[in-house]
């Protein structure tokens, strides 16, 4: 007969000690012979749900979570009738794994998409109510040693080490931090980068309640909900479109400056200049622009006036690409 292995075939004879000693092993919990007699059951699609189901609890005992995934996966698309039960194997699978974020997004799409038999859905709703607590408890565990590590990378000044723990904290809800890294803005020690990196937090967790902030030698008060996005910022797209036609005429200048343009708000977040800066700020990118790409260029603006901009820019490339690695 046609199978997974060509045109070999599997004797009945072989077919029936196979499950039989596949079954044996498993109720003596000798998994590794078990699976060994269930595997070629499989290959030549002579397995029942029995010898599957035997096959996949061996394999999850011996920690062979991949195989496990992608043959249940496959019986829950094949096998209509029996899509809860390899539905709840796959779940042990990611709980296993501590794949808890996994089993709840399935089990949301499940609850919303499907209409699920009463008994199906308490057991369920009893495995997502788990994996919920274990997921909050796992995430409150790391963010107590991505705290502890942010505190040991500011007591030795290990500024990327800062950011990348900090990314990697800004993953949770930041109104659990709020105490402590709210103090962080106000210490003039923190580089200024690290402090937009706070504030992006806050921003997104939307923080709604006046934090202070002190920066390049400024003490302010802001609502980090009420902040916007740097890329949506007014200033900033008033910048980009007097860059239009850079745009046009030479799309790698542009993606330069415009990265330098980033940068710079980002490391002075949220200190945005104002509209009067505006034309001096252009200026200053159009001339490091073609300073970069070492082409000729008439300033439209008086060197002096423009020269601040230029090396402020340059300042802030230099620090954001010190602190970020990149």
């Amino acid at each position: 007969m046609e199978n997974k292995r060509g045109n070999l075939v599997m004797f009945p004879g072989w077919k029936s000690r196979l499950e039989q000693s596949g079954l044996a092993a498993l109720k003596e919990k000798r998994y590794k012979e078990a699976a060994e007699a269930f595997e070629p059951l499989v290959e030549y699609d002579q397995a029942g749900h029995d010898v599957i189901t035997g096959l996949l609890m061996s394999w999850i005992e011996l920690g062979h979570f991949d195989q496990a995934e992608e043959l249940c996966q496959e019986q829950m698309k094949e096998t209509i009738d029996q899509y809860y039960h390899y539905l709840h194997i796959y779940i042990t699978i990611l709980f296993q794994s501590s794949r808890y974020s996994d089993i709840i997004d399935l089990l949301d799409e499940v609850f919303e998409s499907e209409d699920i038999p009463h008994q199906s859905r308490t057991q369920l709703w009893q495995m997502y109510e788990v994996s919920r607590k274990l997921l909050e408890d796992s995430r409150k565990e790391q963010g107590k040693e991505l705290s502890l590590a942010f505190k040991e990378a500011l007591k030795s000044d290990e500024i990327h080490k800062q950011w990348q723990t900090l990314e990697t904290l800004k993953k949770q809800d930041p109104h659990d931090y709020l105490e402590e890294f709210t103090t962080y803005l106000r210490e003039p020690a923190v580089h200024p980068m690290i402090k937009s990196s706070i504030l992006e937090w806050f921003r997104d967790g939307r923080v709604d309640k006046e934090v202070a902030l002190t920066k390049f030698g400024m003490e302010i008060t802001v609502v980090p909900g009420d902040l916007s996005m740097l890329q949506h910022d007014y200033i900033m797209k008033q910048i980009q479109m007097r860059l239009g036609r850079m745009e046009q005429k030479n799309p790698t200048m542009y993606e330069m400056v415009n990265n330098l343009l980033f940068h710079y708000c980002y490391v002075r977040y949220p200190l945005f200049p104002d509209e009067e800066e505006v034309p001096l700020l252009v200026e200053a990118l159009k001339q490091l622009g073609h300073e970069y790409l070492q082409l000729p260029y008439q300033p439209d603006s008086p060197a002096e006036d423009v020269a601040r901009y230029k090396t402020d820019i340059e300042l802030c490339e230099q620090h954001y690409v010190l602190v970020t690695g990149s």
